[in-house]
């Protein structure tokens, strides 16, 4: 993928989406937020309620926040639809996300309401355990009457704005990826098709984000013989977008047109490492995000991510990081 198509901000263009963000956030009286994938906001907080104004600007209930965030975002693209949930605070929210051939770059928050039938509301998941300590920085007579002063919606209101918001976000992102691969593809007919090659299709663990030892590492200083490289890059392109899936050498190889016992060598001769390893790696570089940013169970993660069961998982990621998930998890915090 792209270094573009990666870059949340640069797709988006948050200077110019502020305007877009208020816009929508007076329309549907609801307050507006964008984050990336560990639930940083990355634009300004449009029509901010004086509930969440107070609890963000205490760092330590703020960090919650952005976990609630990431986790919306996060269900919101399993889903592939707009998530409705509960925050730690109790209101209701939603994540609209943002991905780019199925990677999850961040999502489009909104809510900050209150659901006017009680049934409805006690209906919605709780998007996480964690207790909020909120009584230690404000009494419960201020707290209610901030709580009160939240708009009150009927939740087919919220579904019906979270689903018009989703329908804009798309637009915006699939014009965004429209321009820039336009964009790519004029530079590359300027500079010819040579230097094309060698800037687009190149593949190295740098691009891919593949920590791999100075041992591990390609020859040629890194960079790919160009006949090599496109007969590998179909394959390449498969497992990044569905490196949860299961994937077998003998397929990648028919992908590329070539035998098994050849695309194997060569795998581990431009890669750097085996072909199992490398799809492991990648998974576990997703499965530390995950572990970092999210509440998910570690067993969830491991099936999410492609792996058998959560003991194998464990072993694996043991076998890359040098301690359990848990032990990871809990270090992060």
């Amino acid at each position: 993928m792209k270094k573009n198509l990666l870059d949340l901000d640069y797709i988006i263009n948050a200077d110019n989406y502020r305007n877009i963000q208020d816009s929508i956030a007076d329309a549907t009286d609801m307050a507006i937020i964008t984050v990336d994938y560990k639930g940083k906001p990355i634009t300004h907080h449009s029509k901010c309620t004086n509930l969440c104004k107070f609890v963000r600007s205490h760092p330590k209930l703020s960090h919650i926040c952005e976990k609630c965030d990431s986790r919306g975002g996060l269900e919101a693209t399993r889903l592939n639809q707009p998530y409705i949930y509960l925050c730690h605070m109790g209101i209701v929210d939603f994540a609209i996300p943002i991905a780019v051939d199925g990677q999850y770059l961040g999502a489009v928050m909104g809510g900050q309401v209150r659901v006017e039938d009680t049934l409805e509301m006690e209906s919605l998941e709780r998007i996480t355990s964690q207790k909020t300590d909120i009584l230690e920085y404000i009494n419960k007579y201020e707290l209610e009457e901030l709580y009160q002063s939240l708009p009150v919606m009927k939740l087919q209101k919220i579904r019906a704005n979270a689903s018009m918001i989703y329908n804009i976000c798309n637009y915006i992102v699939g014009e965004a990826v429209l321009k820039i691969n336009l964009s790519d593809g004029a530079i590359s007919k300027e500079t010819g098709y040579n230097n094309y090659q060698n800037k687009k299709t190149s593949v190295n663990t740098e691009k891919l984000n593949i920590n791999t030892t100075e041992k591990n590492k390609p020859t040629q200083g890194g960079l790919l013989n160009s006949r090599e490289n496109i007969i590998l890059k179909p394959a390449l392109d498969y497992i990044e977008k569905y490196y949860t899936r299961n994937i077998s050498l003998n397929n990648m190889a028919s992908l590329c047109n070539i035998s098994t016992s050849y695309f194997s060598k060569l795998f581990r001769r431009i890669i750097g490492d085996n072909f199992s390893n490398y799809i492991n790696r990648i998974r576990i570089k997703k499965a530390r995000e995950l572990l970092e940013t999210t509440d998910i169970p570690i067993t969830n993660i491991a099936l999410d991510l492609g792996f058998e069961d959560s003991g194998y998982f464990i072993k694996v990621f043991k076998k890359f990081e040098g301690v359990t998930p848990s032990k990871f998890r809990n270090d992060a915090l």
